[in-house]
């Protein structure tokens, strides 16, 4: 199908064809045929790589046209910004009315009502902000005519398919009822999701690069599509680094899937010694420039020591503890097939689009949190790694290779997961938690008060109801709705129930009902002229929102007992066991260790995390850390205010308190502060009254006369407490 047989306008039409679109993939077509363009919900479920993307931008030009106004849920940050990127560029395109088509992405900041996303007319969002707008009342999202929803299968997942799930619910019963559009690769029970949504199908295998799945076992891959056996030399080094070498041999990368960090970080380390004889100078070359662009790029520290070692030789790791910039600078070397190989844990495959010629699972087992122990990956997650094989315009076909150790091994691997079916969807929105916390979130945007009925109506409009039935959804709202009355969060009145301050703060807060509770709890129990900072952090790190722990290591035991010993007087008594607490230890030992200025080598060296890990704990104590003080402000604990917001600035700029006042200048983060401070120029005033060459004096190349010149700038308005200074 043409481009341009479209019911389209001229204009819509050549921003097609200048984007490099003159014809549609089968798939695609079929979305046309199935009425993507007469308003139809539709669930789409083809390959990675299939265009899916093309299928939502086509839609939402159609309703650009029609002044409609888009939004894009995307289930995590990063594939939220490469989809802005793609609709980035329709703001070249004008609406109906003259005016500039605006696309806006937001990704965070679920307090926040976002108000400024009014005026946009493509909105990229995470489901969870989505959800959050979705609280406040949005008035304009009754303007909104497509919800463009990817990875739509995810409303199976533990963590974030109730959000997904019940968002839907509400717009399945909303007056106004926008176009749904839903993106997967891989669906199995697509007519039971379709028939929840009341949507048409669109089902294809088509790829643009053909998928050739093999098992190795005894020196050879065997594939499924009756392809000859392919025959891998053996180094001694190990067998998924032996067939991702074999594919750099060909010119063409591999992605090396395995089970943990420091397993990845292994392999790629195995992989560089052998890299050098396989590279040409001018690979090299690239490579070299590569790795100083990291160098620069992110704090020194020992992984990023590593990774620039790895990426002279065209290899690299990717994982959660990863840096932003770290991540980045990799990814983008991988697109440009600079780097040959990476060695990767699964949350690559749910990530960013980022393929190659071969994918290789070096084992299908994974550590499981549920379990405590490894379990066989699902075969939904071995089809998510598959479509990260073949790269459209570079490769003629893709690879996906499992590893067997014997023959018995091997035909069971191509069983279940190359010949085997993906699982079923199914709803997680029965779990406790998600469901006190979506029936808080209704009751509490429900200002007048919501009767039973009628939320039993909303919550028999979900996926899980359609799964399990209207019995056992009715006991478990029950269930949710008593604890969230014995808890003070909601109130019955009229056989209404309307959310107390406490519930509304809570849900507008995005914290999950049983955090809310434990900080109230922490909060109500303080005590004045008690110092609570590592308390509170410790109520953050034990509670049911914060996410990533570390498991505690037998080398833990005596720092943790003088680290009790040492703070034990700040605690707060929630109801922790010892084998919670001792959950928490190495995140509260890193947060410790930040905000009393260590370096960020040695925090990640003295409790063995990541990077990535540290910006993780920091961003999701910051987050938390608001929602206790919001809360303290509603209890009107007053002696904790002060505090609250001291502990703030000092997890934002990782300081010792006696920093605070100087670190508020532009430019003044905690290595300047600190050799500022250390140099006698503890407060503002003593800079006030200093000169630019007693500044510049201060012992660290970055001080210099300009920079001291811009401090001084900014004193120029200082007013002192001191009459005598003016």
């Amino acid at each position: 199908m043409n481009i341009s047989s479209l019911d389209l306008s001229e204009t819509s039409i050549q921003f097609l064809h200048n984007q490099g679109f003159k014809t549609l993939y089968p798939p695609q077509a079929d979305c046309i045929k199935t009425g993507l363009l007469e308003n139809n919900n539709l669930i789409v479920s083809t390959p990675t790589a299939s265009g899916k993307t093309l299928v939502a931008i086509i839609s939402a030009l159609q309703h650009i046209e029609n002044e409609g106004k888009i939004i894009y849920l995307s289930p995590l940050r990063a594939l939220a910004s490469e989809k802005y990127n793609d609709f980035k560029k329709l703001e070249s395109l004008s609406k109906p009315n003259g005016s500039s088509i605006k696309v806006s992405i937001s990704t965070g900041d679920f307090e926040s009502n976002s108000e400024y996303l009014k005026n946009s007319d493509i909105i990229i969002l995470t489901n969870e902000k989505f959800d959050s707008l979705q609280r406040h009342g949005i008035k304009w999202l009754s303007q909104v005519s497509l919800i463009v929803i990817d990875e739509i299968h995810l409303i199976g997942d533990s963590y974030r398919g109730p959000t997904l799930e019940m968002i839907i619910a509400k717009m399945l019963i909303s007056e106004h009822s926008p176009q749904i559009l839903g993106l997967s690769a891989t669906i199995n029970n697509i007519d039971e999701i379709s028939d929840w949504i009341d949507a048409k199908s669109v089902i294809s295998t088509w790829r643009p690069v053909a998928l050739s799945e093999g098992v190795f076992c005894f020196g050879q891959i065997d594939f499924k599509d009756g392809n000859p056996p392919m025959n891998i030399d053996n180094s001694g080094e190990g067998t998924a680094i032996d067939i991702a070498i074999d594919m750099v041999k060909q010119n063409g990368q591999s992605i090396i899937f395995t089970e943990t960090r420091k397993r990845a970080s292994s392999l790629a380390k195995k992989i560089e010694k052998m890299m050098p004889l396989l590279l040409t100078q001018e690979q090299s070359d690239e490579l070299s420039h590569l790795s100083t662009l990291l160098k620069k790029s992110d704090t020194s520290n020992d992984m990023n020591e590593l990774l620039v070692k790895l990426l002279k030789h065209g290899v690299a790791f990717h994982h959660a503890g990863v840096s932003n910039q770290q991540r980045q600078v990799i990814e983008t070397g991988f697109r440009e097939r600079k780097i040959k190989i990476i060695c990767a844990t699964p949350t690559l495959a749910a990530g960013v689009n980022l393929p190659a010629r071969r994918v290789v699972l070096s084992s299908y087992l994974r550590y499981d949190m549920k379990y405590g122990g490894m379990s066989p990956i699902s075969v939904l997650d071995y089809k998510q790694m598959c479509g990260r094989a073949g790269r459209p315009q570079y490769d003629d076909k893709g690879e996906t290779i499992l590893i067997a150790n014997n023959e018995s091994e091997q035909d069971s691997l191509f069983d279940h997961y190359i010949n085997g079916d993906v699982e079923d969807i199914e709803s997680a929105l029965g779990n406790e938690d998600s469901l006190r916390t979506h029936l808080l979130a209704t009751i509490s945007s429900s200002p007048f008060g919501i009767s039973k009925p009628n939320i039993l109506k909303l919550f028999n409009n979900t996926l899980y109801t359609l799964q399990n039935g209207n019995d056992e959804l009715e006991f478990k709202v029950e269930d949710s709705l008593e604890f969230l009355l014995d808890e003070n969060f909601i109130e019955k009145r009229n056989n209404k129930f309307l959310s107390t301050r406490f519930g509304k703060q809570t849900s507008l807060l995005y914290i999950n009902p049983l955090t809310a509770r434990d900080f109230r709890d922490a909060i109500k129990s303080s005590q004045k002229d008690i110092n609570y900072s590592m308390g509170i952090l410790q109520v953050i790190a034990s509670s049911t929102d914060f996410g990533r722990l570390f498991s505690f290591r037998k080398s833990d035991e005596s720092p943790y007992y003088s680290f009790i010993h040492k703070y034990q007087s700040q605690f707060f008594d929630i109801g922790r066991s010892d084998s919670e607490h001792r959950s928490t230890f190495r995140i509260l030992a890193a947060l410790n260790a930040w905000i009393n200025e260590k370096k960020e080598n040695d925090i990640l060296n003295l409790v063995d995390i990541d990077p990535g890990d540290l910006y993780f704990a920091t961003e999701n104590t910051k987050w938390l850390l608001n929602a206790f003080y919001k809360l303290t402000v509603l209890f009107q604990i007053r002696h904790l205010l002060d505090p609250i917001l001291l502990l703030q600035l000092r997890i934002e700029k990782g300081i010792k308190s006696e920093l605070k006042e100087i670190i508020s200048l532009d430019r003044v983060g905690r290595v300047l502060g600190r050799a500022l401070f250390d140099s006698g120029f503890k407060t503002r005033e003593s800079l006030y009254l200093a000169s630019i060459d007693d500044i510049s004096k201060t012992p660290h190349s970055l001080i210099t006369p300009s920079f001291a010149k811009k401090i001084k700038e900014q004193l120029k308005d200082f007013e002192s407490d001191d009459p005598n200074i003016r």
